[in-house]
This record gives structure tokens, sequence and C-alpha cells, in this order.
């Protein structure tokens, strides 16, 4: 190693080692994955300076950017400059307000669907230390609902008849899907999903037609799930009844089909006649035994 290197390898090695010395770390970053609508959800960002640092130029930051948008969308939510006081700034309308807490921690209030999206915290302090997660409101589902029609053919072959089946829910977050299985078998559907109001909640309707030939009674599944979590899907399930047939009869065991009588009929009432008949009957018959006992024994009596 040439003698002008040597100075050169030493300056470098005191600036890594200054680098190093300023580094900063986050010892505690929370941001919950998933928040049903209505709830508060806190989002902490604790950071750690070394024992001989100062906040001198330091600052710190959290961005927001929405579900459905890209980095040009991201906006700056909450910040904290060494000698000011911490300031939130406002996103739009719809997004929920947020209230300052100790140590930077920052509180998403009453949240809605318009509040999913990616969350940053940054921290610096000349160097500077980012970190992000993603965060889901969600709403829970009643339903789906099940609808299902059956669609004449106008031919004269009526084996050849259509089942519609539709599976449909309302106002539900965040991005729905659905599909329809009939009798153990997923269909092709066609789908329908908006957001009518750009408020974050999502209409989705699903259809889908099978041939009813050969069919005596199906089950009809819905299933629903939102592609944003992982989570159980919501199921519903209800029996395809052909016309004329007993939805009953589906479940429960086959019906006796003997008929019993008639709670009125005459064969249930007046049971104390028939009892004093039987008594008077029986009456008689013991009066002729005695008679014909006497009569036959009679000589020897007297």
């Amino acid at each position: 190693m040439s003698a002008a290197a040597a100075p050169l390898r030493a300056c470098a090695l005191l600036l890594c080692l200054l680098a190093g010395s300023h580094q900063l770390s986050i010892k505690e970053f929370v941001v919950p994955s998933a928040v049903e609508v209505g709830k508060d959800a806190e989002l902490k960002c604790q950071y750690e300076l070394n024992a001989d640092e100062k906040e001198v130029a330091f600052f710190i930051k959290w961005w927001w950017t929405p579900e459905s948008g890209s980095s040009y969308d991201k906006k700056l939510i909450y910040q904290r400059i060494a000698g000011h006081n911490p300031e939130t700034q406002v996103r739009h309308d719809n997004t929920s307000q947020i209230e300052m807490k100790e140590n930077d921690s920052i509180v998403l209030l009453n949240v809605n669907p318009v509040d999913s999206g990616t969350y940053e915290c940054e921290v610096s302090n000349i160097d500077e230390i980012r970190k992000h997660e993603k965060l889901i409101v969600y709403s829970l589902v009643i339903g789906p609902e099940i609808n299902y029609t059956l669609i004449n053919n106008e031919a004269e072959d009526k084996n050849d008849d259509m089942l519609l089946i539709e599976c449909q829910t309302e106002d539900i977050a965040p991005m729905p899907d659905m599909s329809i299985i009939f009798q153990g078998e997923k269909l092709n559907v066609t789908k329908s999903i908006e957001d009518s109001d750009n408020d974050g909640f999502y209409n989705i309707h699903a259809n889908a037609t099978v041939s009813t030939t050969d069919i005596d009674v199906g089950e009809i599944r819905c299933e629903l799930w939102y592609t944003a979590l992982e989570h159980k899907r919501y199921v519903v399930i209800e029996s395809y009844v052909p016309p004329g047939r007993d939805a009953s009869s589906t479940t429960e065991l086959p019906e006796d089909n003997s008929t019993e009588p008639d709670p009125t009929h005459n064969s249930l009432q007046n049971y104390s006649d028939d009892g004093i008949r039987l008594l008077c009957s029986w009456t008689l018959v013991s009066f002729a035994t005695v008679v014909a006992y006497l009569a036959t024994f009679r000589p020897y009596l007297l």
C-alpha cells in the first residue's frame, strides 16, 4: 500500500465510524393489520437515539398511501420537528380524525373503509430510517343472500330448463369476491362489484346458470371473502327443491302414509256409553247362567 493511500483509508474508516455512531433505530413499530369499521386504530413508532445523540436536526413523520393509490398519492398525516409542536394533516372528508398521543403515537378514530392503506413512519436525525405496514378496515358480513329462479325452456323438451342462481351482498368492505357452488361443483359466475358512493363500501352480485336435467334436489352454496385479508369465508347454504316437491321431504324422514283419525271422529267419543253397554251385556249373561244352573239342580235341592 502506498503512503498516499493510507490517509485516504483512514479518513474513510473515520467517516464510517461517525455514520455508525449516528445510526437511528425504531424499537417499537405497530400498525394493526385489520380493524373493524367504527373501531379506533392506534399506530406506534418508538425510536431510539444513541447515548451521545441529541435531537438537533430531528423530525418524525407519519405518511399514508391509500389502498388503491400509488406512491404519488402518499400524504403526510403527522409530523413533529425539533423545536416545534407536533401537528396532524387533514387527508380528505371521508377519512377518520387523528388523535395525537405521547411518544409520537397517533390514533385513527372511528375508522372508515377509506382509511385502509399503507402507513409509514419516517424518523430522521441526520440519518434516516423508515418502516411501513398495511392496515385494512373491514366490515362484518350479514349474508350473503341466495335467490334462485327456474327458467322454463320454450322448446317442447322441458328437460332443458335452466336454473338461475344469484348471490349478493351490499355495503361491505374491503373489496370482496364471491363464488357459487352447486351440488359440490364450482360454477362459472358473472360478477358485478362496485363502490357506487366512493366511500369504500362495496356491493357485489354474482350469478350463474345450470341445467336442471336429471336434478332432483341440489345444494346451493354461496361463498364470500375479502381479497385483501386472510380469513374464514362467509358461507350460506340453501337447498334447491324442484317445483312440486315438498321442501321438508329433503331433510326429514319419509312420512307414514297411514291416515290418523281426526280428533273429533266418533270413534274417539262416548267412551262411557260403550262401557255401560258392555256392563249390561255381562250382567245378562251372568243371570242366564245362574238360572240354567238352578233349573238343572232343582230336583236335588227340594
